[in-house]
């Protein structure tokens, strides 16, 4: 999966922009160290399963569930913290080329107005990539410790459930990679639109809010539609619904975010092209 991301960022092209601002990074460097963040996580949360298994015979004991639920709220804050961290370099790449004196040469070059976003948009990636890389680790590790006990007791689910269980927990993960595209694409637009940087990170930060507004009710919009599944009972359509609605709420989420980040960078060169001119 860190593959699959990286390749996303680093690739062959002919865009010289892209060469020049990304041939400081080192693929192999920030495979290694997305791998090392996201191992010593999970191995930690196992250790300490292990440690509440098996050496002091407690599993899933009340101080096991108070570490899972503090990991959790990390997570999150960890989210909200990542938020600001994204938008900080986003507003930041496009600052230094200003202070530079060089995005007025930029944009006067026969670069396309996509050539040169995509090359921001990829370097501001490929800046916050580590820190990605936590966020994607705490939540790994979150899930580690909920799926080991169900391992351990050799609990049978429903195929229903499984399936289900498999839509949030991949809902969980890649949130933080579908969230972080969209975070830098309206921190690139916001902050050629906003000629104060500081401008640009309070409007960031209020279109953070509406973006988790926005997501919290594509999950309530699932949840309330598996309620009505349910009509009090634990009933056979419940069951078939409930994998349903978990990757109603996995697309809906991937392609609110996926949307947000296409706009944003149409936004983008536009903003580039109307300057130009």
């Amino acid at each position: 999966m860190i593959d699959h991301f990286l390749r996303q960022l680093i690739y062959p092209t002919h865009n010289p922009l892209y060469r020049l601002d990304t041939q400081r990074f080192c693929p192999e460097r920030l495979r290694r160290d997305a791998q090392l963040i996201v191992a010593v996580s999970i191995g930690v949360a196992t250790a300490w399963w292990l440690i509440e298994a098996v050496f002091l015979s407690a599993p899933e004991s009340n101080l096991y569930a108070t570490v899972l639920v503090t990991l959790f709220l990390s997570s999150l804050a960890v989210m909200l913290a990542a938020n600001v961290f994204y938008v900080l370099e986003a507003v930041n790449v496009i600052q230094q080329e200003t202070t530079r004196g060089t995005w007025d040469l930029l944009r006067l070059s026969r670069l396309t107005p996509r050539e040169i976003a995509a090359a921001k948009y990829i370097v501001v990636q490929l800046r916050v990539w580590r820190v990605v890389a936590l966020e994607f680790a705490l939540r790994a590790a979150v899930l580690t410790l909920i799926a080991l006990p169900v391992v351990r007791t050799g609990l049978s689910l429903a195929l229903t459930l499984t399936v289900t269980g498999v839509f949030l927990a991949s809902l969980y993960l890649l949130e933080v990679w579908w969230r972080m595209r969209a975070v830098i694409g309206i921190g690139l637009f916001l902050a050629l639109v906003l000629p104060k940087p500081i401008n640009a990170v309070i409007a960031a930060a209020l279109s953070m809010i509406g973006l988790h507004v926005a997501q919290l009710g594509i999950l309530a919009i699932c949840c309330g539609a598996l309620l009505l599944l349910l009509f009090g009972n634990f009933t056979l359509g419940f069951l078939c619904g409930m994998p349903f609605c978990a990757l109603s709420a996995a697309g809906g989420t991937f392609l609110f975010y996926e949307r947000m980040a296409e706009i944003a960078l149409q936004r983008v060169d536009q903003c580039i092209e109307r300057s130009t001119t």
